[in-house]
Order: C-alpha cells, then structure tokens, then sequence
C-alpha cells in the first residue's frame, strides 16, 4: 500500500523520512497506537490521549498501565477505533489522565541526572 508513494492519497498523507516523535505529536489530540513502549512513553510524556489497541510483547501491559493510570482508552478489535477516538475527544478524563502522567514525568530526574547519581554512588 505504501510501497509506491504515487497510491497514496498526497492531499491527506505526507511522506517522510525520521521525524522525531516529539515533533510528530505537536499538534495531535489523540495518539492512536498498538501500545508499543516507545510510542507510549513519547505520549505520556507529551500530555496526550491514547487509543491503544495492544497486539503481543509488552503492549498488553503498556496499555493496562496507561489505561490504569487515566491516559488510554484500551480496545479489543480494530473497529473500535473509531467510537474510542470519539470518545477520548468529549470526555476530557483521559486527557486530564495524561496531564497528570505527565507532570509527574516532567518531575523526575533525567537520564543524565540519573547517570551522574549512579557514577557517584559507585564512586
């Protein structure tokens, strides 16, 4: 489907190359994924609603945590998308779950400052 940009739909889809996360969920009002940590993490951290639609590995836990903290909706099939969307969109409980998420993200110590506590702990 994607294999040959000259099928897709140009008015409604942009091709590009790697686009940090951050700058891919400017702007979004839901993030719908499969739950992947990556994916999770980057929207918790950004302040954003999930669908999330956990398929193996980790995602079925990924999306229970973010689900139980107030920032997902969980669905079961595909053609829930839709109806779950909509409603993280009028029901402003989940985003309010995600602010919360991620405030409490924004507090805590960053990789570099967590590094530095190790090496002075060892040291």
């Amino acid at each position: 489907m994607f294999d040959d940009p000259a099928k897709v739909d140009s008015t409604r889809v942009h091709l590009a190359g790697f686009v940090p996360m951050r700058c891919l969920l400017e702007g979004v009002d839901v993030v719908v994924s499969s739950a992947g940590a990556g994916s999770v993490l980057s929207a918790l951290s950004a302040a954003r609603p999930m669908v999330l639609f956990p398929m193996g590995l980790d995602k079925p836990v990924n999306a229970a945590r973010a689900a139980e903290a107030g920032a997902a909706v969980v669905i079961d099939t595909p053609d829930q998308v839709a109806d779950a969307v909509a409603r993280v969109l009028a029901d402003h409980a989940v985003a309010d779950g995600a602010a919360t998420v991620a405030e409490e993200i924004a507090g805590m110590n960053s990789a570099d400052d967590v590094l530095g506590l190790l090496l002075k702990r060892l040291g």
